[in-house]
This record gives C-alpha cells, structure tokens and sequence, in this order.
C-alpha cells in the first residue's frame, strides 16, 4: 500500500514535468511568432529587422518571460486536483490556463502602470490549457 501510494506521487510529479514542458514548448512557440509579427509590423523598410525578427523576438521573449515563469500555480491546481479527486478534463485544462495565465500579474512589478496585452494572457492561457490537458491524460483522470 505504501509503495503503491509513493510510485502514484511519483508518477505525479513526473506527469507534472511532462506537462509542464508541454506548457513551455507551447508558451514559447506561440510568443515567439506573436513578437516576431509585432517587430516586422514595426520594422518598415530596415531589412535587418525584417529578416531577423524571428531571432530577436526569441531573445525578447525568452529574456522577458523566463526570469518570471513560476510553477507554484500549477501546483497548487494539481495537488486540489488530487486531493478533491478530481478527475475531469475541464477542471485540469481549465486550472491549467488559470495557472498560467496568472504568471503575467504575479510577475508584474508593483510599479508598472500598464497591464499586459490581451494576446500575451492569450498565449499564457493557451500554454496552460494545452499544460493542464496534458496533465489529465497522464495522471488527473486517475486521480
């Protein structure tokens, strides 16, 4: 019984990384191509940025997200996923968008007078939801 119940813990935090990678592969995708859209649409006629919009916006991005990325979100869903048994695919996928899309406003410094854009919440969401999806097909629906 205690064995059966530390492989299940197990699985668990290795069905979180699975999905968290997921969520990642995803959020950096989908952000990269979106910056990259935004700094040819700023670039004019410079050929510089046009063709290495691409480059720069994996720069800009992955500098400006990676420090703020937190997990803490995500766990917090899956452990009251768990917890509760909770086993349906809407409250993972759902919790997951949730967790992530949260990450902006957590990260947002106190003094910062603007919000977000709409699409960058939109790319966190996406991730999350893709994340928490993955999340339940691994582990939440056995929960």
């Amino acid at each position: 019984m205690i064995i059966k119940t530390l492989l299940r813990w197990l699985w668990l935090v290795v069905a979180l990384l699975i999905a968290a990678s997921a969520a990642l592969i995803v959020l950096f995708s989908l952000g990269i191509f979106w910056l990259g859209d935004e700094i040819r649409a700023a670039s004019g006629d410079n050929e510089i940025l046009w063709h290495g919009a691409d480059v720069f916006a994996a720069i800009f991005f992955t500098s400006a997200v990676g420090p703020s990325l937190t997990a803490l979100p995500a766990v917090v869903a899956v452990i009251f996923g768990e917890v509760m048994r909770i086993r349906s695919a809407i409250y993972y996928t759902l919790a997951g968008g949730a967790a992530v899309a949260v990450i902006p406003i957590l990260a947002r410094s106190a003094d910062a007078a603007s919000e977000p854009a709409s699409s960058y919440f939109t790319i966190f969401a996406a991730a999350g939801f893709i994340g928490g999806f993955v999340y339940w097909a691994l582990a939440g629906a056995r929960a």
